[in-house]
């Protein structure tokens, strides 16, 4: 199965879902799949997201608090998680308020052994 297979299987199945992505941590989006995302500058978010997930690593690193598991972001119109695939590579998936977020993040767990093997 492709990465847009497994991105799109995330987006259909989680209602209020708005992108998924598999990232990686230079910025430079390696797949990405949207159910309709308007007036949100997706390129953007992907990158500024990036650049805050690379500074929560470098802090857990200083800390010595082990390694970064997820991260979630919301905000009154977004909601985004984020969990690791590789060293190089992690998952991304925004969602509207009122998603499932239990559903997401669930879907993000058994989804990211299937892509970490296609990477």
């Amino acid at each position: 199965m492709a990465f847009k297979d497994h991105l799109e299987a995330i987006c259909s199945s989680v209602e209020g879902a708005i992108l998924s992505s598999v990232m990686g941590y230079d910025g430079i989006a390696v797949e990405t799949t949207e159910q309709g995302a308007p007036g949100l500058d997706v390129p953007s978010l992907l990158v500024e997201y990036t650049a805050l997930l690379g500074q929560v690593r470098s802090a857990a690193t200083v800390l010595q608090s082990g390694s970064v598991e997820e991260l979630v972001l919301s905000t009154e119109r977004l909601t985004v998680f984020s969990r690791p695939l590789t060293a190089d590579y992690f998952l991304l998936v925004a969602l509207a308020p009122g998603a499932n977020w239990g559903k997401a993040r669930y879907l993000m767990r058994i989804t990211a052994p299937r892509l970490r093997s296609e990477l």
